[in-house]
């Protein structure tokens, strides 16, 4: 055989040309070659290939590799935290919209559905309340003859007496929506600790107050009369927390609509 470095002849069991000192590899169809300056991984994949071929792959370091295990679990702490804190941010300013009796609002969707009846001072049509951690949103609905009792009565057309209660009841109507509030105005004004009135117009009475029955809480409400319903809206907070949620609050009674 001859080295196909330098040309000399060598002999079939040599490894090293003894003329330049490469070594030589005998390939699978006996063929000799130079593995002349080949890295051991390469040499490893040529042998390899004898058996059918192995792939090397170099292993890498993780980002983590060398850390504090302590260090490690620190960080995995604080970015479960941050995730937990965006995922809560944005579910708490998502909005939803409701259509129910009559009317439409716009409340974060973390609200549900609560019992709580503390806002119905008379018999009513309906009451439903929503809450969620920071404030909870209550409508009552009334008829008109919860508040004007005279027109609930069928007089007999013989019965005069009957017949003049029924229509002081229909002269009652007429000025409901201006008697009512005014008369809702004086009343809230007495009773209600820190009443602060916002509007009272057109049948329509808007103020806050202090609810100081059980917990010092801020109270919004609202109370439209329109046709024969007198709706009563009112929003409810922790006094201390009225800064943080006065927006939202804002933003609950602009998206109200009541159909007319």
């Amino acid at each position: 055989m001859v080295c196909k470095t330098c040309g000399a002849v060598i002999n079939d069991s040599d490894t090293i040309c003894k003329n330049c000192g490469d070594t030589i590899r005998v390939d699978v169809d006996n063929k000799v070659n130079l593995a002349k300056g080949i890295s051991p991984e390469e040499k490893f994949r040529q042998q390899a290939a004898q058996f059918g071929g192995i792939t090397v792959k170099e292993k890498r370091g993780t980002i983590f590799a060398g850390m504090d295990p302590k260090m490690i679990s620190y960080i995995l702490i604080a970015i479960t935290l941050l995730i937990f804190t965006l995922v809560f941010f944005i579910y708490d300013r998502k909005r939803t919209t409701i259509n129910v009796d009559g009317f439409e609002v716009t409340l974060p969707v973390s609200m549900r559905d609560v019992d709580d009846f503390s806002f119905e001072v008379m018999k009513s049509e309906k009451c439903r309340s929503f809450a969620n951690t920071e404030m909870e949103f209550t409508y009552v609905i009334y008829d008109v003859t919860t508040v004007i009792p005279e027109l609930s009565i069928q007089p007999a057309a013989n019965d005069v007496d009957a017949l003049m209660e029924y229509y002081e009841g229909k002269d009652k109507l007429v000025t409901l929506k201006t008697d009512f509030t005014n008369e809702l105005n004086e009343t809230f004004s007495d009773q209600l600790k820190d009443y602060d009135l916002i509007e009272n117009e057109s049948g329509l009475l808007r103020f806050t107050y202090k609810d100081t029955a059980m917990t010092n809480n801020y109270v919004e409400m609202h109370i439209e009369i329109v046709d024969d319903k007198v709706y009563q809206f009112s929003l409810l907070c922790s006094d201390d927390r009225r800064d943080k949620v006065g927006k939202t609050i804002d933003e609950v009674y602009k998206s109200l609509k009541i159909d007319k």
